[in-house]
């Protein structure tokens, strides 16, 4: 680089500029191709790490891997380039070294919480508890993860809602996207009902939803009563459905129920209240 500079230095001395106009402008340009290298060297380390990672484990946790470390070696990347363009000022990077670890010091005692996240944010991601592109539910709120680093997990919900987690408030979590997944199936009929009739036409009822439906991956099950309510008999049906797939498949299954029930006059009741007029002994 100081080649470089000396020449640009002798190319702004013969356009006949002042030595300080011409330093000025040798530091700007040399400047310039410092942030276009750290530029040039992230964007290539990132293809090279996600390739890498890709190749040795494709799967969402390679994805994962690869993107954490392309993250830290792009910081470790603008941190060197940062202390270059010092230098190019005119600054020792020295003295800027020893006061930055005492200052880092300094910050760690009163960053508890920063440092709690990335210490979180590291066992998250040697546990394994979940990877980008997984479902996740944390404190309620379920979605899919859009980005992870050692400090902060974004969660995408079906209503493209975003929610940035710190990792050290992250203590318990539920991962959706790691077994198979469960429908299940509410529904009421009138208690004037054949129930006999009702158990007699389920097996058909079932068997065509799994016939049908490519994300059912066995035969679901007729669980018969689950509960004497005020205005029906509730029954529940289950579904052993592919990961993820469990909410589209009860939707389904609703559909094709009411349709079902319907051509075989079963009736599906609504909420009603009987009142009886108590006449006068009188």
């Amino acid at each position: 680089m100081n080649e470089i500079r000396i020449m640009l230095q002798e190319f702004f001395l013969n356009l006949r500029l002042n030595a300080t106009v011409a330093s000025l402008l040798t530091t700007l340009v040399v400047i310039v191709v410092w942030v276009l290298i750290g530029m040039l060297l992230s964007h290539l380390t990132k293809r090279a790490i996600l390739r890498k990672f890709a190749k040795q484990s494709a799967n969402r946790r390679g994805d994962t891997l690869g993107h954490l470390t392309a993250s830290t070696v792009k910081v470790l990347i603008w941190f060197i380039v940062l202390l270059l363009i010092i230098g190019e000022l005119g600054f020792d990077i020295t003295p800027i070294l020893a006061t930055a670890g005492i200052l880092g010091l300094a910050i760690g005692f009163g960053a508890q919480n920063l440092v709690r996240d990335v210490i979180s944010g590291f066992f998250i991601i040697m546990d394994n508890r979940y990877n980008l592109g997984e479902t996740i539910e944390v404190s309620g709120f379920r979605g899919t993860v859009k980005a992870m680093n050692l400090r902060t997990t974004t969660v995408e919900n079906f209503m493209g809602s975003l929610m940035v987690l710190n990792n050290g408030n992250i203590s318990q979590v539920i991962n959706w996207s790691r077994r198979d997944t469960v429908a299940l199936v509410d529904f009421g009929v009138d208690y004037a009902t054949d129930l006999n009739k009702l158990v007699q036409i389920m097996p058909e009822f079932l068997q065509s939803l799994h016939e049908n439906n490519e994300d059912i991956i066995e035969e679901p099950s007729f669980l018969g009563v689950t509960e004497l309510a005020d205005s029906s008999i509730n029954l529940r049906i289950m579904a052993k459905t592919k990961n993820g797939k469990h909410w589209a498949t009860e939707r389904n299954i609703r559909r094709e129920l009411v349709l079902y029930l319907n051509r075989n006059d079963i009736t599906i009741p609504f909420p009603q209240i009987v009142v009886h007029n108590q006449k006068d002994a009188t």
